[in-house]
């Protein structure tokens, strides 16, 4: 049998894809910050999602990205919550051309656990579970040998070197947090 237990928390983090003539990225860090606290950032230049993006939110050479990481541990019950929080961001944020709404930002929310990393997502699919409130999990990586490993279905740019690297770093700051509260 086992016995049910509180999981240790996690860092709630965030890419951000942002149209930079209309968005700022002072104004992502800002909105960012009063939600979620201090926080860091890491700028990568790899996002293969451009194009697709694009459609939505226009110019693929206006489009910039940001990962910011919240350094205020979390509960995991409020991953659900911060996706819907993101969500409203992007819409609260979006802008009307001729009578056409679009985003000029899209929050990819993430939970960054000692075992694993998941990103909030809408969209079902065979790998994602329910959470609620319209709201599933992705599982990006898992923890092994010392680093977060992607999957079969991890998104391209979630499997960049460097920013695996960065997840790894993320971890051991995670890691000492997690320490220091006992």
């Amino acid at each position: 049998m086992s016995l049910l237990q509180a999981p240790t928390k996690t860092f709630f983090f965030a890419s951000f894809l942002f149209r930079r003539d209309l968005v700022s990225e002072d104004s992502i860090k800002t909105m960012w910050e009063k939600k979620w606290g201090e926080s860091f950032y890491f700028d990568h230049p790899f996002f293969p999602m451009k194009k697709y993006y694009s459609k939505e939110m226009g110019d693929s050479n206006l489009l910039q990205r940001l990962f910011g990481v919240s350094l205020n541990l979390q509960n995991r019950e409020s991953f659900v919550q911060g996706k819907v929080w993101s969500t409203g961001k992007e819409i609260e944020m979006s802008q009307d051309k001729m009578g056409v709404k679009f985003r000029t930002v899209n929050i990819d929310l993430g939970c960054l656990s000692l075992e694993n990393m998941q990103l909030a997502t809408g969209k079902p699919y065979s790998h994602r579970i329910y959470l609620g409130k319209g709201v599933y999990s992705d599982l990006t990586y898992v923890f092994q040998n010392k680093s977060y490993k992607p999957l079969l279905w991890t998104y391209p740019d979630y499997r960049e070197e460097e920013i695996i690297k960065f997840f790894n770093s993320v971890r051991k700051v995670l890691h000492k947090k997690i320490l220091d509260l006992k």
